[in-house]
């Protein structure tokens, strides 16, 4: 036997357990303290089973709280003060006896928590806590039922099956309507929690400048930066354009918004990608290098080839892009050399020396290009992010000194040298390379993964790709790509997969893919032909009738007789089984049966049997009862017939 108290009790601890867990990583110090401190409290007056906290302190202690964290309430502080309050309100009610009132209140404050945490972070885990919730509270609901009939009662295990059973249908009975709503209830834009708290933004892997010699050394974030769905690609070709730096002041490289207008020409074969961002604090829009086209609402494109949001929207979204990936884009009109070939006022002397030799070395942009290239090739330079140079000449230090430095050296200096002898160029921020993940389609970016690459303009030819890092003496080392993964690495990206269906299928699933939908069925009715699928059902539909009518006829002359033939041929079964006594071809008579039987349960079913049938009526619906009765009364009953 069980006691029901006891174990709504300890349902009640898991319950709270559900909501404080996911909310937890993004509480202040003090409602984490309280929150176990409550916990604990409550488990040990538990034990003892006296209870010194009275519900009235309780109340006490929830009022001043409640009105301290009201006066942090802000419009730029929205968020921290609500689930703060709700964490603490858990808490106390934790601590104190578990009634059947204030057992209600705590699944209502942990279901209140959970959804909470979705305000930070709504991953595949939201969903596992909140079946898990579901399912507990559905079941703890059930065995409070009893218990506020019964204190004290107490249940047997066969019986605690059966609630169990009952509470785990209810649930289970509500995934289907959750299943059939999703896709066609109406839903905004942005998920509403984003305007009450936008989520933790990220820092994507590179900024809006590019300045070689801030800082001795960098440090590579594995954090995810984007996801792109779309066919695998070759390595050399994955370049994912974010922004254009296009003015050099020293060793500074920024953006400005004077760009002047270009038409670019993609002739080319197109890749398609659809790309799932993470949450960022940026409005860049991250596409395969070079991105012709975006489809999204409130884009503003560059003649640059950059795709900005016109503004911030925070949270999560998704776009489609088509690329021409080949490197190399043709211009329709001229473009302004001049723009791309400004330098900062000062050059170090040994620059403008090599720069000198590039223009001897190459009398149009093609042929400078080519010898920059062999220079950095041949000049020892190797690819590296600790012991860089700093200072206003860490370029200089870079090229004659150290001749080690990571991608921004690489770029910077190579631009530098090729805007000194005037070819116009700029550099590209974004991503180079990717995990290919083959279980979900799609690649994986890493803020790691952060580059920085030139755009040269060559006459007759276009904007040119250059990677002046892939010159580097260790360059393959550096960007080997793995021919094999290690199961470790299998099993991240096959948990990514999970995150990656669940981002795409749930939370950026917004009105716009709704409407796409609708569109996608109506077409596909518009080309149904109603005669034709009827015709070509005709013989599955045959098939069915004729299966019906065959188990129609194989169960008809046990399964559909009417209930006083069904109650008597249980009853004759039994009889043989359990009094050995045989009833075929009808040679003992039911009150016979009774008499060679000797058992009070046989003897009153003959008589309300017979006093039924015998009597030309059928049997009434309360002695059909009682004869069903007394059949399960007949189950495992010791012959008496010696």
């Amino acid at each position: 036997m069980v006691a029901i108290r006891s174990l709504t009790a300890i349902l009640t601890y898991v319950i709270g357990l559900c909501g404080m867990i996911p909310l937890f990583p993004w509480l202040t110090t003090f409602p984490r303290v309280i929150l176990l401190v409550g916990l604990l409290s409550g488990l040990w007056q538990d034990r003892k089973g006296s209870w010194q906290l009275k519900p009235w302190m309780q109340n006490v202690v929830i009022v001043p709280v409640f009105f301290f964290y009201a006066l942090q309430f802000s419009h730029a502080n929205p968020a921290q003060p609500v689930i703060s309050v709700l964490a603490i309100m858990l808490a106390v009610r934790l601590s104190g006896e578990k009634s059947v009132r204030h057992s209600l209140q705590i699944y209502t404050l942990s279901m209140f928590c959970l959804a909470s945490s979705s305000l930070f972070d709504l991953s595949p885990v939201f969903l596992i806590y909140l079946g898990l919730l579901l399912f507990m509270v559905a079941f703890a609901l059930v065995l409070l039922t009893f218990q506020n009939q019964d204190h004290a009662m107490m249940v047997s295990t066969s019986d605690l099956k059966k609630i169990l059973l009952s509470a785990l249908l209810m649930p289970v009975f509500a995934v289907p309507l959750i299943l059939f709503f999703f896709p066609i209830m109406p839903r905004t834009q942005l998920p509403l929690w984003y305007f009450l708290s936008p989520p933790s933004l990220r820092t994507t892997g590179y900024s809006d400048t590019v300045e070689p010699g801030s800082q001795s050394s960098i440090t590579e974030t594995r954090s995810l930066a984007f996801r792109a769905e779309m066919p695998r690609q070759a390595q050399k070709q994955l370049y994912w354009r974010g922004t254009v730096f296009n003015r050099t002041d020293g060793n500074k490289w920024t953006r400005i918004s004077q760009i002047p207008t270009e038409q670019p020409e993609f002739t080319g074969q197109t890749v398609r990608q659809v790309i799932y961002p993470e949450p960022s604090a940026g409005r860049t829009l991250i596409a395969l290098d070079r991105p012709a086209a975006l489809v999204m609402q409130r884009v503003i494109r560059s003649p640059d080839g950059v795709f900005e949001l016109s503004r911030l929207l925070g949270g999560r979204l998704s776009y489609s892009a088509d690329s021409q990936s080949n490197g190399l884009i043709a211009q329709r009109n001229a473009i302004n050399r001049r723009f791309y070939t400004q330098l900062p006022d000062l050059l170090p002397a040994r620059i403008k020396a090599l720069v000198l030799e590039i223009a001897r070395a190459g009398r149009d942009d093609s042929a400078r290009v080519e010898f920059l290239e062999n220079y950095f090739r041949n000049g020892g330079y190797r690819y590296s992010t600790v012991d860089l140079a700093t200072g206003d000449r860490a370029l200089e230090q870079f090229l004659f000194e150290k001749k080690q430095g990571h991608c921004e050296f690489f770029a910077s200096s190579f631009a530098l040298l090729l805007r000194a002898a005037d070819v116009p160029c700029r550099l590209v921020g974004g991503y180079l390379g990717g995990e290919y993940n083959d279980l979900g389609g799609y690649y994986l970016i890493t803020d790691a993964k952060a580059h920085v690459w030139v755009e040269a303009y060559i006459d007759g030819s276009g904007w040119v790709r250059i990677d002046p890092s892939s010159f580097a003496a260790n360059a393959g080392e550096v960007w080997a790509a793995s021919s094999s993964q290690n199961l470790l690495l299998r099993i991240s990206l096959v948990l990514d997969s999970i995150n990656y269906v669940w981002n795409r299928s749930v939370i950026s699933y917004d009105f716009e893919q709704q409407v796409n939908i609708v569109r996608h069925v109506g077409s596909r009715l518009q080309g149904i032909n109603p005669s034709k699928i009827l015709r070509a059902s005709l013989p599955y539909f045959a098939g069915i009738v004729l299966l019906a009518l065959l188990l129609f006829a194989i169960r008809r002359a046990s399964y559909f007789h009417n209930r006083e033939q069904r109650v008597l041929s249980r009853f004759l079964r039994i009889i043989e089984r359990e009094f050995s006594i045989s009833t075929g071809d009808g040679g003992v008579g039911l009150f016979e049966i009774a008499l060679l039987a000797d058992n009070i349960h046989v003897s009153n079913f003959v008589k309300i049997y017979a006093g039924a049938v015998y009597h030309d009526r059928g049997l009434t619906d309360d002695e059909y009862l009682r004869l069903k009765q007394i059949l399960r009364s007949l189950k495992g009953v010791e012959s008496k017939i010696s």
